[in-house]
């Protein structure tokens, strides 16, 4: 994400321990520091929700193509083949 040499990072050290002086520039760090964790934490939410609900739409599109899978199983007919062997069965049940 942030990536900068040891010398860029040491030239911002410097600037603003000149600009804000040793006096201001512990609490500064520390005020940016909580700062970017906030930030960080944010993001990671976000992340978080935008995958729930990216799942979320997948498992509602997964279920609707099952549902039409269903609906298109109840509008065929059987076969002859199954209602002639369930006869059968029947049959030799009755047989027995």
């Amino acid at each position: 994400m942030f990536e900068g040499s040891f010398w860029e990072l040491s030239l911002i050290f410097v600037l603003a321990l000149v600009v804000f002086g040793p006096e201001r520039l512990p609490g500064l760090a520390r005020s940016v520091g909580l700062w970017v964790g906030r930030a960080r934490a944010m993001l990671r939410n976000f992340n978080e929700q935008l995958e729930r609900e990216l799942a979320a739409e997948e498992m509602r599109r997964a279920a609707a193509s099952v549902r039409d899978g269903l609906k298109g199983s109840e509008t065929t007919q059987p076969s002859p083949d199954v209602t002639q062997r369930s006869a059968e069965t029947t049959v030799k049940r009755d047989d027995a």
